[in-house]
């Protein structure tokens, strides 16, 4: 987060966009440990099977940065499907799963029909459990061949020079429950980011995705990224958490029943918190607090999972006081807001004790006009909400810094 000086200089608001930290509701994988390995990581997944009330799954299955034949890397998901399923217990269900950008390209869709098809057989399933796919606008895959092999919601990415509203276009009648449009950060030469965006907009998917900065091209443009959320809202978008915002007519009820309460580290914000458990070379996971990564070269991965392990290279085991600040901070993203009556009956802790230097770091945001005080619930307004991640570092101390 910039000093609190820079913040209460800045002339306009798009200037904080650029400014915001990358990394907020979870620590960036270059901040893991390589002294946590395959030891750490089957412990905190055998303890994940002992809650009272097992927490769901969510699977998120990645392609390898390297060139990856098909068939090599549905078989290497696979084991490294049957790997976890052996670390679960029985009673553990799985959600939801995330088939990540590039993914889709890298297997044909019969092989990622065999993929979807192994879950069930290795890991206990909800009746319908939701199925993400994400392409890029440039994709040759057909969505239609998406849906036929069982995916139940598309996500288009955007990138500059691709058709990214005319796949989104061929995707809404092809039977999907949802279609969602990813937005990255603009840069300053693409021209055409605004006109393709309203063209989105005039599809009406179930959502679109803001920007996420940890994603920045190197000269990127704030005015661009402003005006691309000023659309959003005028479209009549509702935030719902972390970077989605839900068509109108698609939007929850405004409920504490039914709020978003979780982003997990697909950045997607769901009703529930779940463990998330990433398959792939370079794949990140969560459960519980503790963090993960999976080994990123390919052939040194999956020569880990031949000797019957994971493929853990580095981790991370939140301590008591970060756990307490991800709370926090998830808060903020979620449900843009935080109660402090609420977090300390949850936590069994003063959130003065916790959060001693909290409030001196908010004094910009509050001064900006961002957020503001209503008793004990800090409440982000229409701008804070849009800069989130800035409100939301104040009780990080690191980021704040």
């Amino acid at each position: 987060m910039p000093e609190a000086t820079t913040l209460r200089s800045a002339s306009h608001l798009p200037d904080c966009l650029v400014q915001q930290p990358d990394h907020v509701l979870f620590h960036s994988a270059l901040q893991f440990s390589s002294g946590f390995g395959e030891a750490g990581w089957r412990n905190a997944l055998l303890a994940s099977n002992e809650h009272l009330i097992p927490r769901s799954l969510t699977l998120g299955f990645q392609a390898a940065r390297a060139e990856v034949g098909g068939e090599a890397c549905l078989h290497a998901l696979l084991d490294g499907l049957r790997l976890h399923a052996g670390l679960l217990a029985d009673d553990r269900e799985v959600v939801a799963l995330v088939l990540q950008l590039g993914l889709a390209e890298c297997l044909a869709p019969a092989l990622l029909e065999q993929l979807l098809e192994a879950v069930p057989e290795h890991l206990r399933t909800v009746a319908r459990p939701q199925v993400e796919v994400r392409v890029d606008a440039g994709s040759g895959r057909e969505p239609d061949a998406l849906r036929a092999v069982g995916c139940t919601r598309l996500t288009v990415i955007d990138r500059p020079g691709a058709d990214g509203p005319g796949l989104l276009a061929r995707a809404q009648p092809a039977g999907f429950t949802a279609c969602y449009y990813q937005l990255r950060v603009p840069s300053r030469g693409d021209r055409h980011y605004l006109q393709r965006l309203q063209r989105v907009i005039e599809h009406g998917p179930a959502r679109i995705l803001l920007p996420a900065p940890c994603l920045a091209p190197p000269q990127p443009c704030a005015a661009t990224w402003f005006g691309a959320w000023q659309q959003l809202v005028a479209a009549g978008y509702v935030p719902i958490g972390g970077d989605h915002y839900q068509h109108p007519d698609r939007a929850p009820p405004v409920t504490a029943r039914d709020t978003y309460r979780y982003c997990d580290v697909a950045g997607v914000p769901r009703r529930e918190r779940s463990d998330f458990i990433g398959i792939g070379a370079g794949a990140c996971s969560q459960v519980g607090e503790v963090l993960c990564r999976l080994d990123e070269d390919p052939l040194r991965w999956q020569a880990r999972m031949a000797a019957g392990h994971a493929g853990v290279v580095t981790g991370l085991i939140l301590s008591e006081e970060e756990a307490l600040a991800s709370d926090a901070v998830q808060r903020i993203a979620c449900d843009h807001a935080l109660d402090v009556a609420d977090f300390e009956w949850c936590n069994a802790r003063s959130f003065a004790e916790v959060f001693e230097d909290a409030r001196a770091r908010l004094q910009p945001c509050l001064a900006q006009g961002w957020a503001c005080w209503d008793g004990q619930v800090l409440r982000l307004r229409a701008e804070g909400i849009l800069l989130w991640r800035i409100v939301a570092a104040c009780f990080r101390p690191a980021l704040a810094r």
